[in-house]
């Protein structure tokens, strides 16, 4: 089996170099499940991030929670630790310590009025193990978080097996368009 650090490139390729229009399709049919699911549809808050251009697009899962006035609350760095802030449609960002964009804003969201982490990632198990980006923020984060947890996997992040580690967190529920 790969490292981690292999494994992380090697999910990074595979991401950057995906067919677009296929990319897109798979995004909608995961957008579509996600918005389905009763995690989704009884949530108050959502927290997701900012995606950066390899990843799934969140954009529509922002835009649909506000459409469904729902707040949306993103991830933030500060001193080593990872908070989430309130975005709207006024928020204004500016790039973080790990090169992702977060509000200019610093005010923490309540970790206990998070109804639902859509938890991002590089590879997902189906059985809710996932390949981070390193970091490790979202394993501590998740550690001390006992909502409801869901990642949207593309089918070039869907693998069988990941190396996993005493700190690793797992996901409630993985979708994909293998269900």
């Amino acid at each position: 089996m790969y490292t981690k650090k292999e494994l992380r490139q090697q999910q990074k390729v595979a991401l950057m170099t995906e067919h677009a229009s296929k990319r897109e399709f798979e995004e909608k049919k995961l957008y579509e499940l996600l918005f389905k699911k009763t995690e989704w549809q009884t949530a108050q808050t959502i927290a997701t991030t900012l995606s950066t251009d390899f990843e799934l697009n969140t954009m529509p899962i922002i835009a649909e929670a506000w459409e469904e006035k729902k707040r949306v609350v993103v991830p933030k760095i500060i001193n080593h630790q990872m908070i989430f802030v309130e975005i709207d449609s006024k928020t204004r960002y500016q790039v973080g310590k790990l090169n992702i964009k977060e509000p200019i804003n610093n005010s923490s969201h309540p970790i206990q009025d998070i109804d639902l982490v859509i938890v991002p990632g590089l590879a997902f198990t189906k059985k809710g193990q996932r390949l981070g980006f390193g970091a490790g923020y979202y394993d501590k984060f998740l550690q001390q978080y006992s909502g409801k947890t869901v990642s949207l996997a593309l089918t070039t992040q869907l693998v069988d097996d990941l190396p996993i580690e005493v700190h690793d967190q797992v996901v409630q529920m993985v979708l994909s368009l293998s269900e």
